[in-house]
């Protein structure tokens, strides 16, 4: 009875260790990024897309894919903003701050079968994340997503 103990053991053993080994190699460092920003409307956020795609070259793990089949791995960043006006004499311009921010890596298959639905994205996603506004540090999200992103999912130097 001890050996078929033992044996159950070392079975769930090698479970857990094949299962963290496929969850760590998920992401490689090398492997081509798409990067996709866009806003809560579904249009293209052509601003954070640049700032996303200047956090991944700055952090040298990724390379920056040209194309959707060029690239091993989409990764996608939904901005939610929100309106508001500087008023001065009851006239003033409007200004979109950045409210939240969603962030998803998904498979480029994944991506193009499901880019117009949100939650077959996040239900197919190798790595997701979600933030909200700090009160002075919008313009820093996609610098701390991608730092996020880099800590999380991609395999640490040995």
């Amino acid at each position: 009875m001890k050996l078929q103990n033992h044996l159950t053991v070392v079975t769930v053993l090698l479970v857990l260790a094949s299962a963290a080994s496929a969850q760590e190699s998920a992401f490689k460092t090398g492997q081509a990024v798409y990067v996709v920003a866009v806003k809560s409307s579904k249009q293209p956020d052509l601003s954070t897309e640049r700032k996303l795609k200047d956090e991944f070259e700055k952090h040298k793990s990724f390379k920056i894919a040209t194309s959707l089949q060029s690239a091993d791995f989409v990764f996608l960043m939904v901005v939610e903003y929100e309106f508001n006006q500087v008023m001065f004499n009851n006239t003033g311009p409007g200004v979109e701050d950045v409210k939240r921010v969603e962030a998803f890596a998904v498979s480029p298959d994944e991506y193009a079968k499901h880019k117009a639905s949100l939650n077959n994205l996040r239900d197919k996603a190798l790595w997701q994340t979600s933030e909200n506004k700090r009160f002075f540090r919008a313009g820093d999200l996609p610098k701390k997503i991608v730092k996020k992103f880099h800590a999380n999912a991609t395999p640490m130097k040995r």
